[in-house]
């Protein structure tokens, strides 16, 4: 991604705004947004995530309120606890998953651009991954996105990106040379 594609949505502290996408939450209380055009997987990856612990915050529209240096999102009151799968319609989350499988809120830790279309995939891309970072309402975010959604394991995909946003040196020890920034935003 060019460093000069980044979102950017400005509000002062405790204001909000909604945006499009799909909030989960890790059992650790970090926050996944997920975006991307509509069809890109979003509610799909979500699911897979639920599957691997996560709970559902919102799905299709996210309420976003910054709260000093952070933001946290929600999801207004019409769809709390549904999300919609394609072919499938709207399910009630807690219904089929329990309520531990809904969360009301969670500070957002990533941002994982979902891309439905293949990408060409160069040196630099091959090796340090597609990763940057974003801001929303003035706060910097890391960012990966994931591409060719559409016939990937896009759940484990996020999975192991939160797995490197945490765990950085652990997922890429032989990738940074001394002196270098960090390859994975920290």
């Amino acid at each position: 991604m060019a460093s000069g594609d980044r979102q950017h949505l400005s509000a002062e502290d405790g204001g909000e705004t909604v945006i499009p996408g799909v909030l989960v939450a890790a059992a650790e209380g970090g926050g996944l947004l997920l975006t991307g055009p509509s069809g890109a997987g979003k509610s799909d990856a979500a699911w897979g995530l639920l599957e691997r612990g996560y709970a559902l915050v919102a799905d299709d529209a996210v309420r976003l309120r910054r709260d000093g240096g952070r933001l946290v999102g929600s999801c207004p009151r019409e769809g709390r606890g549904l999300l919609a799968l394609r072919d499938l319609g709207i399910i009630d989350v807690a219904l089929l998953r329990g309520e531990a499988a809904v969360a009301l809120q969670a500070e957002l830790a990533l941002v994982v651009d979902l891309q439905p279309g293949s990408s060409p995939v160069c040196a630099e891309s091959a090796l340090r991954g597609r990763h940057d970072r974003c801001r929303i309402m003035g706060v910097e975010l890391p960012r990966v996105q994931l591409t060719d959604t559409r016939h990937r394991p896009t759940a484990a995909l996020i999975a192991a990106a939160v797995n490197m946003t945490l765990h950085p040196r652990v997922a890429r020890p032989a990738m940074e040379d001394e002196g270098d920034e960090p390859l994975w935003p920290t």
